[in-house]
């Protein structure tokens, strides 16, 4: 994908796709509520940019604006490194996306109707359990 194709925010999601494809790949011992495990900006870097179309000082501008809006974490590591993982997990993240959309609407319940009709039968499902 060439500069030019890549929409605003599309590196930000290929990048909050590699920290959340880090805390998959996790393995089970974590505490709930742990955050995912921390990546370097070059294991980032290699994730979103396999051919190498893109500089590792661009992940790393992109990397600062998702910790300024909280969406990421940054540590120091080893030496100068710097370590990065997800602020929240994937779930979380798109729970909180869709609060904010049904906040803004005028008729929130119109707006859950016409996303609930959306769902498949087993999401619809997963939904009224998760209501219980």
């Amino acid at each position: 994908m060439t500069k030019r194709a890549r929409q605003q925010g599309e590196l930000e999601s290929l990048i909050l796709d590699a920290l959340w494809g880090a805390e998959a790949a996790q393995s089970s011992g974590a505490e709930a509520g742990e955050s995912g495990p921390a990546l370097t900006s070059q294991q980032i870097l290699d994730t979103v940019s396999p051919n190498g179309e893109l500089a590792l000082t661009t992940i790393l501008t992109v990397l600062s604006r998702l910790v300024d809006k909280e969406l990421a974490t940054r540590k120091q590591g080893e030496g100068r490194q710097l370590l990065f993982s997800a602020a929240q997990s994937r779930e979380r993240h798109t729970a909180d996306l869709m609060l904010k959309i049904v906040a803004g609407a005028d008729n929130p319940a119109l707006a859950f109707s016409h996303f609930a009709s959306g769902l498949s039968a087993a999401d619809l499902k997963a939904l009224r359990d998760s209501l219980a």
